[in-house]
């Protein structure tokens, strides 16, 4: 059994601290109550932040929060999430897609119906220019989530100066369970369809000419690994391609540790408590007992052969991700324990009341308040409407790009 990372034991120290430190928080503010529920999504200090603007769609106050590194001076809004399929990539793009209409990001709406009506861009060429993007009338994008293929160049040349990059991954083994019954494999309907697959290519070795599928090594496919070297031998140039990858992203997100994820992205990207909020209603959770049968040690070992730089990209990232929350400190447990109950909160609220509600400022948060539009928004909005309130924020801009242009011509003819 592996050893746990050493940030998970850090945390077990500190849980009698925080224990005793939530009594004495509680004194001071109502929300909470109880200690956080754990999500199925297991998935520096931000204080002293003023100036509240009270209505549902709170924008991140800009140069007025402390970290634990320093100052955020601004918040992050020109950024590209890969939306990989299968790893609570929905969530994460309803999320993100909130953050950017909220904050008039400029979205690179797919231009073609078909692509927009299954959330793709550039999947699965990861061939794109401008004009697979609806336009944007003299600007560049600043938010691109639909599921592309990683290819940062092109992106780059169509995307705001400064971009940052977001990944996601999850652990191979899970993924490869949750997308072989998504994709209604052909032997879903054996008595155990996930071993009876991997018997069959027991004696399986990654050949040049079909390197990734969606049942082999398909997450470093779509993060931009080098199709060229997935049937490499050299672990050398396996590796070096794995870190330049990997330096092409600010953040990835972990599967596994989904939530942790959102607060580490929230003190990178310089956002607030109220920009992470989301659904507790989990999309695409596994729904038979097929998908949770147990496999044999060498049907994983089958696996892990198959999928060799998913496996090796998984262990590269969580590893990295490991590292980042120990630099973050102790006071990162604290910040999850205290994300997750208010998030919980707010989930009850919109189940229950659905009214208006201000939520106090808190050590993590600032105050906000949220309200039916809010709720209806957080619990009955799907993919396909979150983009669509995206690509009417850029509608709107072109229509005062317009007038803009048209005055100067009415002044250049005066």
């Amino acid at each position: 059994m592996a050893a746990l990372p050493k940030s998970l034991l850090v945390f077990l120290t500190f849980q009698a601290i925080l224990l005793f430190a939530s009594v004495l928080w509680s004194k001071n503010t109502t929300i909470f109550s109880t200690r956080p529920s754990s999500g199925k999504f297991q998935v520096n200090d931000r204080s002293e932040v003023t100036n509240t603007v009270h209505d549902g769609n709170l924008r991140t106050q800009e140069g007025l929060v402390t970290t634990r590194q320093g100052k955020c001076d601004l918040p992050v809004t020109n950024f590209v999430f890969i939306k990989v399929h299968k790893t609570a990539s929905g969530s994460t793009f309803m999320l993100l897609a909130r953050f950017g209409r909220n904050h008039d990001m400029t979205i690179c709406y797919p231009a073609r119906r078909s692509k927009a009506r299954h959330k793709e861009l550039s999947y699965p060429s990861g061939k794109l220019i401008r004009k697979d993007c609806n336009p944007a009338i003299g600007r560049n994008y600043t938010l691109l989530i639909h599921h592309s293929i990683m290819n940062k160049p092109a992106m780059d040349r169509i995307m705001e100066p400064g971009t940052k990059y977001i990944g996601i991954i999850r652990q191979p083994l899970n993924h490869f369970r949750s997308i072989f019954f998504w994709e209604q494999h052909i032997l879903r309907h054996n008595k155990n369809p996930l071993a009876t697959f991997l018997n069959m290519k027991e004696n399986y070795t990654v050949r040049s000419k079909d390197p990734y599928s969606k049942h082999r090594n398909f997450q470093a496919h779509y993060l931009g690994f080098p199709t060229k070297l997935m049937a490499s031998k050299n672990t050398s140039h396996l590796y070096e391609a794995l870190r330049t990858v990997a330096s092409w992203y600010s953040m990835v997100i972990i599967t596994e540790y989904w939530e942790e994820s959102l607060v580490l992205l929230k003190r990178k990207f310089c956002w607030t408590m109220y920009d992470i909020l989301h659904s507790t209603k989990r999309l695409h959770a596994l729904k038979t007992r097929k998908e949770h049968v147990t496999l044999t040690d060498k049907q994983k070992d089958t696996h892990r052969k198959m999928s060799n730089i998913d496996y090796m990209m998984y262990d590269y990232f969580n590893n990295t991700f490991w590292q980042r929350v120990t630099e973050e400190g102790p006071d990162f447990w604290e910040e999850v324990t205290y994300y997750k109950t208010l998030n919980r909160e707010v989930n009850q609220h919109c189940t229950s009341v659905r009214g208006e509600r201000v939520f106090p400022a808190g050590k993590w948060s600032q105050e906000f308040m949220i309200n039916s539009t809010f709720c209806h928004e957080l619990h009955g909005w799907g993919e396909g409407r979150w983009a669509v309130s995206c690509r009417d924020v850029v509608n709107k801009q072109n229509e005062e790009m317009k007038k803009k242009q048209a005055q100067v011509l009415n002044d250049s003819d005066t």
